[in-house]
């Protein structure tokens, strides 16, 4: 495990806190992720931009007629075209081309979020059904608020990581349950941050899942060093340089990512038989995000990008704000924004969360490697979800929102739920959605307990009606929903929430692109005829 800097280095604490007053952002690459071994890529599985060109290049020689200058000419314009405009947000008009050579895959996504209270884990949290791992799903998304308590230390000064490393532990173990070995394996935590293919079977297969895909190597070193970009006229995520591989990826009977079997170190070990490596691992004071992928989907994932937005303090700092991930998937552009937004429940707080949101929207960036001008926003990507400790409440008295939680009288509650009516209004997340909520309002608890605070009054205490609080949504197309749940953690005043997503994403076939430049050089070198006296025919 390492920083995506490269060198780890020991926080000072009068340039982060002089960093954070000063609203100096933290570098793109500042996260962690596990380190992966790599195994040596198959014929199938690599398919570069430079094969096109020669392989272009060598069916025009084998031409009977074929002009030298024309032949130069299309290869290098069918080249460009894959090479020039990157990094624009639309698609636009390139659509219709990009059905010629795309297939859609699906791939089951879990997002979790929980506000832990500032609280510890024991060692042996169980947090199985919260992630619902008897459905494996393909990624994890799991997002946390308040992992650190939101005091002035935390705050204003140098960032506690220390319970970072509990949290990947419990996660890991969860995840590689069936893989673990008797010794524990080793877990590490995040930094600090400064501011608080081998051919798609055939063109009738379009809709395999995920899960009967496989591929011939691990990770691909060149994801990790960025250097891939977007071409907004195909559509295609490329490498830069023409000599870098595109990674692709073949069809196999099995039924599961097969694990390799690499040897190795015992120190290593645990990595090489895990089935899900941990590719983000990113906290802003009490914000926490923790992106894990089945291991052999991790040569497909590039573009990685972390961008995190504090909205609290003086509108700048860490204690409420966001912190977002953007990747690309095979050829489609995922965001996750988990979020920690303005609590409160007087008169007109919503609007204040409200506001938190649109902040958010317009100060996340995710630089491009390709172009220093061109940067993604949230909106930018094909399938976007946000979750997290949204902090909207029940605009209802506090003895009626009790007396209908009692009676689990779902609907009439949602009624009077101010995300609810915000988003029906349009006032805030406009065209977003949200799948239906049938579980019981997931703050405030007492800890270690079943009861919502102020069932039993206590001198004092700040009174707080029960809320969904923490809510999960999303953006875009080619998105199911499969569950929406909570889950019963009794560690802190909120319960745990997760849901599952089937996302189609867009996938490569090769084949179709090749047949796609076939159909480009045949448009440009159109066959002579001649008649039987040796003229030409018109």
């Amino acid at each position: 495990m390492r920083n995506r800097r490269g060198k780890p280095s020991e926080a000072f604490w009068p340039s982060i806190v002089m960093k954070k007053w000063l609203n100096i952002k933290p570098k793109v690459y500042d996260f962690s992720e596990d380190e992966v071994e790599t195994e040596t890529e198959s014929e199938d599985d690599a398919f570069s931009i430079k094969d096109l060109r020669l392989h272009v290049d060598e069916e025009q020689n084998h031409s009977p007629l074929q002009n030298q200058d024309c032949s130069s000419q299309i290869s290098g314009n069918i080249y460009s075209s894959f090479t020039s405009h990157r990094l624009k947000h639309r698609r636009g008009k390139s659509e219709p081309l990009r059905i010629q050579y795309m297939n859609t895959k699906d791939v089951r996504v879990t997002i979790g979020t929980w506000n832990v209270a500032g609280r510890l884990p024991c060692d042996d949290l169980h947090i199985d059904d919260w992630l619902r791992t008897d459905e494996p799903a393909d990624i994890y998304v799991i997002g946390f608020q308040e992992v650190v308590p939101l005091n002035a230390g935390n705050v204003l000064g140098a960032e506690d990581n220390k319970p970072i490393p509990k949290w990947e532990a419990i996660i890991r173990r969860t995840l590689n349950k069936s893989l673990e070995p008797e010794s524990k394996h080793r877990c590490y935590s995040a930094p600090p941050s400064p501011c608080s293919v081998a051919d798609v079977s055939t063109d009738e297969a379009p809709g395999l899942q995920l899960e009967y895909l496989e591929t011939a190597n691990e990770v691909g070193q060149n994801f990790e060093k960025g250097i891939y970009g977007f071409d907004c006229e195909t559509g295609l995520v490329w490498p830069e340089d023409e000599n870098q591989q595109v990674g692709f990826f073949s069809e196999t009977s099995g039924d599961s990512f097969l694990e390799a079997t690499i040897e190795e170190d015992d120190h290593d070990r645990t990595m090489s038989r895990s089935k899900y490596v941990r590719i983000v691992s990113k906290q802003m004071v009490g914000i926490y995000i923790s992106v894990w992928v089945r291991k052999r989907l991790r040569k497909h994932v590039s573009n990685l990008k972390v961008s995190p937005v504090g909205v609290g303090l003086m509108g700048y700092l860490g204690n409420k704000g966001s912190v977002s991930v953007s990747m690309n998937l095979f050829q489609s552009r995922l965001c996750f924004v988990c979020s920690h937004l303005t609590s409160g429940q007087k008169d007109g707080a919503e609007q204040r969360r409200n506001s938190d949101v649109y902040e958010i929207i317009r100060r996340t960036h995710f630089s491009s490697v390709v172009d220093t001008d061109q940067t993604q926003t949230i909106p930018s990507h094909d399938q976007i979800f946000w979750f997290g400790d949204l902090n909207y409440r029940l605009n209802m008295s506090d003895a009626k929102v009790r007396k209908l939680v009692a009676l689990k009288r779902w609907d009439e509650l949602l009624n009077n739920d101010q995300l609810h009516n915000e988003l029906r209004g349009g006032h805030v997340f406009d065209g977003w959605n949200e799948g239906i909520i049938d579980f019981p309002p997931t703050y405030k608890y007492e800890i270690d307990s079943d009861r919502y605070v102020g069932e039993i009054p206590k001198e004092g205490e700040k009174k707080r009606s029960p809320a969904w609080c923490d809510r999960i949504l999303w953006s875009g197309v080619g998105i199911k929903q499969l569950h929406y749940q909570r889950e019963e953690i009794r560690l802190s005043d909120h319960r745990p929430v997760s849901s599952m997503f089937l996302i189609e994403v867009e996938v490569l076939d090769h084949q179709k692109l090749q047949r796609a430049l076939n159909f480009s050089t045949a448009a440009v070198h159109p066959e002579i005829f001649f008649d039987e006296n040796g003229d030409l025919e018109l």
